[in-house]
């Protein structure tokens, strides 16, 4: 009992041994809800590691022993938001590398940019250490998804053969116009949107409907919007460390309640199409 929730156990003293407790119980709440392992085992499509402007923090350590609590294969990671000083994610990038290498086959890492401060050159460093996609958030690093720089990030992700995952909720601007106008310069990217796209899911819906290429992640989604958009095309994601494992499995698991879903898909959700984006 060394870490609880990224803490050092031994200085919490009752509080550690209460989260142990807790981590239990959540452990046997998804081991109840019955749901079927993918081939390669259950992939998380979405973890920040380090430490957030806004104090959330996860180490690489930490990440692999919540996956190795619920019984998860890998997950994608990126940076949590810490630009430093240049504003491109250097350091950052480089760190969770690092724990890619320290982890392999458990931790797949993705690079973090911000399209307007260095980012080509942030992408083919990463690319080089092994990055597998690339991770955009446009409310933390205030752009326009169709901005110029944005495009061409997208772009050379799609060049690589990377995945982009998208922040697509809470503080997102709308941001279904701005999608197709993306779109429409780089017709070959596969977008991952987070969270559902949640908050501009019913324009994005409208508009990008029969799009081929835009997949959305489960990570505090509203349920109601997962079974809207169905099994097809969802990938499961947790967001830790802003999100728990147990309760996005519980999500998943009332989505597919709800929406009537099989065992297959339910087997895509949790790791098979994300395994197709990755390649």
């Amino acid at each position: 009992m060394s870490r609880v929730f990224g803490e050092d156990a031994a200085l919490l003293g009752d509080a550690a041994v209460a989260a142990e407790d807790l981590r239990a119980m959540e452990h046997g709440m998804v081991a109840g809800l019955g749901l079927p392992v993918p081939v390669g085992g259950v992939l998380d499509i979405h973890c920040h590691l380090g430490r957030d402007a806004d104090g959330h923090h996860l180490s690489a350590d930490d990440l692999v022993a919540d996956l190795h609590h619920h019984d998860i294969a890998e997950a994608v990671a990126f940076p949590a938001n810490e630009p430093g000083e240049a504003g491109d994610f250097a350091d950052a990038n480089a760190a969770v590398l690092d724990g890619a290498g320290r982890h392999p086959g458990r931790i797949v890492p993705f690079c973090r940019v911000d399209p307007s401060r260095g980012a080509a050159d942030a992408m083919r460093r990463a690319a080089a250490g092994g990055a597998r996609g690339l991770k955009l958030h446009p409310v933390a690093q205030r752009f326009a998804l169709d901005s110029p720089d944005a495009v061409g990030a997208v772009e050379r992700a799609a060049d690589l053969g990377w995945p982009v995952l998208i922040h697509a909720g809470f503080a997102a601007r709308p941001i279904a116009d701005a999608l197709v106008r993306l779109l429409t310069a780089v017709p070959d990217a596969r977008l991952i949107l987070a969270h559902g796209a949640r908050g501009d899911l019913r324009d994005v819906l409208r508009l990008l409907a029969d799009r081929e290429g835009i997949y959305f992640d489960t990570s505090l989604a509203l349920v109601s919007d997962l079974v809207e958009l169905g099994p097809e095309r969802l990938c499961f994601g947790s967001d830790r460390p802003y999100g728990e494992l147990a309760t996005a499995f519980l999500l998943v698991a009332r989505a597919a309640e709800v929406g009537g879903w099989g065992e297959r898909d339910l087997r895509a959700v949790l790791g098979e199409t994300a395994r197709e984006l990755l390649g």
